[in-house]
């Protein structure tokens, strides 16, 4: 059975509510979403509101379709005597769609409100000569994901998208993507709208990597992180403070294009392939020539000589008994540890975390990196291989799409006190939960709790993707 509804919930109805109405409302849903399925008591517990305004913004709440009561109540929350009622979040009130568009291959994951994966779907891009092909590819996964979930589009509340290249993320267009036939100067943002009713967020599919890695991988929580992906081409993505780093003109991490390694004079400038000057030094292709170079010297006895073929994941393979494959190595690690650490230098971050295809060659090059690196900075810095491997991008961009649909759409008590201009906190609220589950910000109970209408949009009217205020995947840590 197909899972949709016509409407997104809080999308109808009354215009914006009062504030206090917004408030309450924001409270009460934190509190859900943070702690699960509960009875009332618990939820005026935690959040500071009485029974009464708990009972009805919970009826609010659920005329707008975001929470309903559970028939029966969940193992370990059983009582004697009358059964009480428990609410809860509805993540199946909306969907999500996180897409990560690369040069081998497009992957599609469709979670619910909550995040849980509930379909996915991958289409190879290797052959893809032009920008119609590779859109075509991406159309044909997410409808095969939305499929294997069971999810109508009409559902589909948000929508972000990873792409490789320098990204203007307000106008949803790719300003420069070499690595990617008839990509450069596409309004992807354009494209994609034509399939959706919902917002369509487009990024640079490093910065969403760092995004999921802090969410589910071996960054989570870190405040300052560093994401390097590392196969044929070579960018990084940088959260400070919890919250991404993109620079002026979007293009912060864009160390492919460091000329630390020596300058030929050609400054930060692609070669005919459109790689950077240090790409050309550490991405795969560099490891091949290096193999090749050094394996045909006729002084040296390798398993590498001769092999047209030869690629990256051989090349790490043979290092374990071979002495040129460990020189290969090595030599790309003193490469790669050099064009680091500048950046190690300038943000010292909790967490270095290296991904993408040439990071599956496990510990040994990572063991080797972090030998070379740690000479060259002054404070040691964690260096974790990334935990979610090939879907570090798809999964930072379903967290993206989620904090969209909980900045536009979802009542939130921080949200409505920032737009008014009120006081963060009130010794009423002190302990009340926020959505990532930590002490909210959120004014206490104040006049009378039955107010009619439907919960509306964060306070404000919706806003289109980029809009200034929050922009999706900052505080991205939940």
């Amino acid at each position: 059975m197909t899972r949709g509804r016509q409407e997104p919930p809080g999308t109808s109805g009354t215009a914006g509510p009062p504030l206090l109405r917004l408030i309450n409302q924001g409270k009460v849903l934190a509190v859900l979403r943070a702690g699960g399925p509960m009875r009332v008591g618990e939820l005026a517990r935690l959040s500071g509101l009485s029974r009464p305004t708990v009972s009805h913004v919970i009826d609010q709440l659920s005329e707008a379709g975001w929470v309903d009561y559970l028939e029966r109540e969940p193992a370990g929350q059983r009582q004697l005597g009358r059964p009480a009622r428990v609410a809860r979040f509805r993540a199946d009130a909306g969907y999500v769609l996180g897409i990560d568009i690369g040069p081998h291959q497009t992957a599609v994951l469709v979670a619910d409100l909550d995040g849980r994966t509930v379909g996915s779907a991958r289409r190879s891009t290797s052959s893809a000569q032009d920008q119609h092909q590779l859109l075509a590819a991406v159309r044909s996964a997410v409808d095969a994901a939305l499929r294997a979930a069971g999810v109508a589009k009409r559902a589909v509340l948000s929508v972000a998208v990873g792409s490789p290249g320098i990204i203007d993320r307000h106008a949803g267009t790719v300003v420069q993507a070499p690595g990617l036939p008839g990509w450069t100067t596409l309004d992807l943002n354009q494209q994609l709208r034509r399939f959706f009713r919902c917002p369509v967020l487009v990024d640079n599919d490093v910065n969403l990597a760092v995004l999921g890695e802090r969410w589910r991988g071996v960054a989570r929580d870190a405040d300052t992180v560093v994401f390097v992906l590392w196969g044929e081409r070579v960018g990084a993505g940088i959260c400070i403070g919890g919250q991404l780093h993109r620079g002026k003109g979007d293009a912060a991490g864009e160390i492919g294009y460091l000329t630390v390694l020596g300058d030929d004079g050609g400054g930060a400038q692609p070669d005919g392939e459109g790689r950077g000057p240090f790409e050309r030094e550490v991405g795969a292709s560099a490891i091949v020539r290096l193999a090749r170079t050094l394996a045909a010297d006729p002084a040296r006895t390798s398993t590498l000589s001769g092999r047209p073929d030869l690629d990256v994941p051989e090349v790490f393979a043979a290092a374990d008994h071979d002495a040129t494959a460990r020189e290969v190595v090595d030599t790309i690690a003193v490469r790669l540890a050099r064009g680091l650490a500048p950046l190690m230098l300038t943000l010292d971050p909790d967490v270095l975390v290296i991904g993408g295809g040439i990071s599956q060659a496990g510990p040994r090059i990572l063991d080797s990196v972090n030998q070379h690196l740690q000479r060259l900075v002054l404070t040691p810095t964690p260096l974790r291989l990334s935990a979610l491997g090939g879907d570090a991008v798809v999964t930072g961009a379903v967290r993206y799409a989620l904090d969209d649909v909980a900045a536009r759409l979802l009542p939130s008590a921080d949200a409505a006190e920032a737009a008014a201009g009120q006081p963060a906190t009130t010794p009423d609220s002190a302990g009340a939960p926020d959505r990532a589950g930590q002490p909210a910000a959120a004014a206490g109970e104040a006049g009378h709790p039955g107010e009619a209408g439907q919960p509306g949009k964060a306070g404000q009217p919706a806003a289109a993707a980029g809009e200034a205020g929050h922009q999706p995947g900052d505080g991205a840590s939940r």
